[in-house]
C-alpha cells in the first residue's frame, strides 16, 4: 500500500487537504478490500479455513468441540458430586494432588474407570521404592566390589602354592607309582573280604524307596582297579534298569508338573485386568506442515504405526509462511524414537516434517505471585471467574435448561449482575461478591477513624486469607480448566486439548504469600493489570456488523446468485440461447434460467454456501490476513551500498538508505572517510572502523581490522576494488536537487 506522500504524487497537484484525505481514505478501503478478497481466494480450498469459516465444516467442528465439552463436564459433575474436589486448593504446595486431580480428569476422559485410578497410587508408591532400589543397588555393588577385592588378595598366595606342588611333584620318582599301586590292591582285597561276608549271610537288605543302591563292585585291567566315580555312575545305572520305568517317569513328572503351574499362574495375571496408566503418553512434535496439508493425510501416515492415538494440527503462523505445527499421539508403551526416525524419512506432498521426539512436561503445577492469596483480590478474582464461566457456557450454548428449585431471588440477583446462566457453580455466587464490615461497631468504639477496612495507615498491611473466599474461588477456577481449558492465573487459554498429547497438562497456583506489608496501591494496581490482561475473556467476540463489514466488500446472496445466471446464459443469435452448464438451446433467457434453477440448483446452493463462506471470513474481526504494509526481510550486506554480500550487483544502482547527493556522494572507497565522505548519520549502514571486518564492512581476510597502504601493492583488501571498475567513483543520480526527499522520514 502506498504511503499518503507517494498517493499524492499520484493526484493533481490542485487538489485540497480536504480532497486528498478523503480519496486516501478511499483508496486504503479498497485496497484492503482486495487484498481480503486475494486472501480469500488463495487459502479458501485449504483445510483449515474452512475448519474456521465454512458454513457446513465449521458447523462440524463446532459440534465436535460441543461434546467433548460436555464429556468434561460429566467428568467434572461427577467429581464435584463425589466430594474429589474437596480438601483441595489451588495453591503451589498442593502441587502432588493438584496433579493427581488432572490425571484422574484425564484417565475418565480417556474412557477409564475407578479401577484404572488405582495406577495414581501404585506411581506414589513406586516413587519412594525406587529411591530405596536405588540405595540397595549401590550397597550391592559396593559389598560385590569389596568381595572381588578380598578373593584376589586371597588367590595370589593360592596361585603361589599351587606352583611349588607343581614342582615338587616334578621332581618326585616314578616310584611313587608302584606305590599307589600297592594301595590299591590292598584296598581292592578288602572290598572282597567284606563281599564274600556278605554273601554269607544269604539275605540283603532292601533300600528303602528312592534311594539308590551302591554296591562297590570294582574290576581289575591289568592289576589295577577303576576310580570309585566310575564305580558310581555304573551302579547308579544298573540299579535304574533294576528299578524299572515307574521311577524315571516320577522323575519326568515333577519338573512338568512344576512348569504346569508356573504357566498356570502366568495366565492366571494375564487374565486378571490391571489398571491402565491412560494418562501418560508419547508424542512427537512436527515442526513443518504445509498449509494444503490435511489431518486426514497426517492421520492416514500416522496409523501405519502401531500405538497411533490422536494427531493435532495448529493453526498457521503469517510470519512461517503460513506453516502449521503439529502434535502426534501414541500409547506410552511404543519405541517413539524409532517412530520419530521413520517419520524423518516421510515427505508429505514435498515438504519434510521436521519430527522431533517431544518431551513430557518438567513442571505441570506453576506458581504466580503469592498476592493473590488475599481477600481483596480472591473476591475481584470470583467476579473475573464467572463472568468468564457466563460468557464461555454462552459461546458454546452450555447449561440451556433452566434448574429445578433454583431461588428466585439468587437468579434475579445474578442477572443484575450481568450473569445469565442456569450454570450450578454460579448459585448464591452473589453473596461472596458483597463486602461485610462492622463500619458502625468501629465507629462507636473509635477505631479505625481515618483508615478504610483493613488498612494500616501507609506501611500497608499483611496479606489476609479468607478460607471461605479461597474454595468458592477453587470451585470456579477448578470448572474454568477442567471444561473450558482456561489457566485462569495464567490469562490464557489452550486450544484443542483434547486433540493434545497431554489433555490436562499445565496448570498455574497461588505461590507463598509476601512476607511483608503490602499496600492498597499494590493490590488495586495488580487487580487492574489482571483484569487488563484477562479482557479477551471478560469481553465476548463479536462480530462485524452489516455496515462495517459492507465497506469491507460483504456480499449478497441474491446478488451473486444473479450474477452466476448470468454469465451461463449466452446469446448466440436471434431467439437462441444456450446453458453451458448443460449446453442445452433454448430460445429465451428465461427458458435458460427455469432451467438453470431446476436442472442445476446444487450448482446454486455451491453459489450461496461461498457468499456465507466469505461473509464469515469478512465478519470475524480477528481473522487471519496479509500486513498492509509488509515488511521486507533482512538481507546481510557487505557495504553502504546495499548490495548482498558476494553478490555483483549493478554499481548504478543504488537500494541503500536515502541521502542528499550532493552533499553525502556515494563511495564505495575505503579511503572515503580521509576524504571527507564519512557521514555520522548513516555509519550503522556503511560499516566503521572498529567494528567486525574490515574497513566499510567489507571483511579483513587477514583476520584484523588493518588497513593496507596504499603503496603496498595489490592485497586481499583491494580486491573488491580491482573486480569492480566503479568501485572509486561516485554514484550520479539524476534528480530534481530543490524537491524533496522522497523517503518518508516523518
Amino acid at each position: 500500500m502506498m504511503s499518503f506522500k507517494s498517493f499524492l504524487g499520484t493526484q493533481d497537484d490542485s487538489i485540497s487537504d480536504e480532497d486528498a484525505v478523503k480519496k486516501y481514505a478511499e483508496y486504503k478501503l479498497e485496497f484492503k478490500r482486495q487484498q481480503l478478497n486475494e486472501f480469500f481466494v488463495t487459502h479458501k480450498d485449504e483445510e483449515w479455513f474452512k475448519l474456521k469459516y465454512h458454513p457446513e465444516e465449521s458447523m462440524k467442528r463446532k459440534d465436535e468441540c460441543k461434546a467433548s465439552l460436555e464429556k468434561r463436564i460429566d467428568v467434572f459433575m461427577k467429581f464435584m458430586d463425589e466430594k474429589k474436589l474437596n480438601g483441595i486448593s489451588i495453591d503451589g504446595d498442593q502441587s502432588d494432588a493438584l496433579i493427581r486431580l488432572l490425571d484422574s480428569v484425564v484417565i475418565f476422559l480417556e474412557g477409564g474407570t475407578e479401577f484404572d485410578l488405582q495406577i495414581l497410587d501404585q506411581e506414589n508408591q513406586e516413587k519412594p521404592a525406587t529411591a530405596e532400589e536405588k540405595k540397595d543397588k549401590e550397597d550391592k555393588e559396593e559389598a560385590a566390589s569389596l568381595e572381588k577385592k578380598d578373593a584376589e588378595s586371597k588367590e595370589k598366595p593360592m596361585d603361589q602354592e599351587k606352583s611349588m606342588d607343581t614342582d615338587s611333584e616334578k621332581k618326585e620318582p616314578a616310584s611313587s607309582d608302584d606305590k599307589r599301586g600297592g594301595r590299591k590292591r590292598k584296598l581292592s582285597d578288602s572290598g572282597r573280604s567284606e563281599s564274600e561276608d556278605d554273601d554269607d549271610d544269604g539275605e540283603e537288605e532292601e533300600p528303602p524307596p528312592g534311594s539308590e543302591k551302591k554296591d562297590i563292585e570294582p574290576k581289575e585291567s591289568n592289576g589295577v582297579a577303576k576310580e570309585p566315580e566310575e564305580s558310581d555312575t555304573a551302579t547308579g545305572e544298573a540299579e535304574a534298569e533294576k528299578e524299572g520305568p515307574e521311577a524315571s517317569d516320577k522323575k519326568d513328572e515333577e519338573p512338568e508338573e512344576k512348569e504346569d503351574t508356573l504357566s498356570e499362574e502366568k495366565e492366571e495375571e494375564d487374565l486378571t485386568p490391571k489398571p491402565r496408566a491412560l494418562h501418560k503418553t508419547a508424542s512427537i512434535f512436527l515442526r513443518n506442515l504445509a498449509p494444503t496439508i490435511t489431518k486426514q493425510e497426517v492421520e492416514a501416515m500416522c496409523k501405519r504405526y502401531p500405538g497411533f492415538l490422536r494427531a493435532a494440527i495448529a493453526d498457521p503462523q503469517p510470519e512461517r509462511r503460513w506453516f502449521r505445527r503439529g502434535w502426534i499421539t501414541f500409547e506410552r508403551d511404543v519405541k517413539i524414537k524409532e517412530i520419530c526416525y521413520g517419520f524423518s524419512n516421510i515427505r508429505l506432498r514435498d515438504f519434510e516434517l521436521g519430527p522431533i521426539v517431544n518431551r513430557d512436561l518438567s513442571r505441570r503445577i506453576r506458581t504466580v505471585n503469592g498476592i493473590t492469596v488475599d481477600r481483596k483480590v480472591v473476591r475481584n478474582d470470583i467476579k473475573l471467574a464467572a463472568k468468564i464461566i457466563n460468557n464461555l457456557d454462552q459461546k458454546w450454548s452450555l447449561w440451556q435448561k433452566p434448574q429445578e428449585n433454583r431461588d428466585a431471588d439468587d437468579a434475579k440477583a445474578c442477572v443484575d449482575m450481568g450473569i445469565v446462566s442456569n450454570n450450578p457453580i454460579l448459585n448464591n455466587i452473589t453473596d461472596y461478591l458483597i463486602e461485610e464490615a462492622s463500619a458502625e461497631e468501629e465507629e462507636l468504639l473509635g477505631k479505625n477513624n481515618d483508615l478504610e477496612d483493613g488498612e494500616e495507615g501507609e506501611a500497608g498491611n499483611k496479606v489476609v486469607r479468607d478460607e471461605e473466599l479461597v474454595r468458592v474461588l477453587d470451585k470456579l477456577l477448578f470448572y474454568l480448566r477442567i471444561v473450558h481449558s482456561v489457566d485462569f492465573y495464567n490469562q490464557s487459554e489452550y486450544p484443542n486439548e483434547d486433540e493434545m498429547p497431554n489433555r490436562c497438562g499445565i496448570m498455574h497456583a497461588r505461590g507463598i504469600p509476601p512476607a511483608g506489608n503490602v499496600t492498597v496501591t499494590d493490590i488495586e494496581d495488580y487487580c487492574a493489570s489482571f483484569e487488563k490482561k484477562m479482557g479477551s475473556f471478560l469481553q465476548p467476540r463479536a462480530d462485524l456488523t452489516e455496515d462495517e463489514a459492507g465497506k469491507l466488500g460483504m456480499k449478497n446472496e441474491e446478488e451473486e446468485v444473479e450474477k452466476f445466471v448470468q454469465a451461463n446464459t449466452q446469446e448466440l443469435g436471434k431467439d437462441k440461447w444456450l446453458c453451458p452448464l448443460s449446453g442445452k438451446k433454448f430460445k429465451g433467457p428465461d427458458f435458460v434460467r427455469k432451467h438453470i434453477f431446476n436442472k442445476h440448483g446444487e450448482k446454486v446452493e455451491e453459489v450461496k454456501k461461498e457468499v456465507q463462506y466469505f461473509n464469515n471470513y469478512l465478519k470475524d474481526p480477528k481473522r487471519p490476513q496479509l500486513p498492509e504494509n509488509p515488511k521486507s526481510g533482512s538481507t546481510p550486506r557487505s557495504g553502504r551500498d546495499g548490495h548482498r554480500a558476494g553478490g555483483g550487483g549493478d554499481p548504478y544502482q543504488y537500494s541503500g538508505m536515502p541521502r542528499e547527493a550532493t552533499n553525502y556522494p556515494i563511495y564505495d572507497d575505503y579511503r572515503g572517510e580521509s576524504r571527507g565522505y564519512y557521514e555520522p548519520r548513516y555509519a550503522q549502514d556503511r560499516g566503521s572502523y572498529g567494528r567486525s571486518g574490515g574497513p566499510r564492512g567489507r571483511p579483513d581476510n587477514r583476520g584484523g581490522n588493518r588497513i593496507q597502504a596504499r603503496g603496498g601493492g595489490h592485497s586481499a583488501n583491494m580486491r573488491p576494488r580491482m573486480d569492480n571498475p566503479y568501485a572509486g567513483r561516485p554514484i550520479i543520480t539524476y534528480r530534481d536537487l530543490d524537491a524533496p526527499r522522497d523517503y518518508d522520514e516523518f
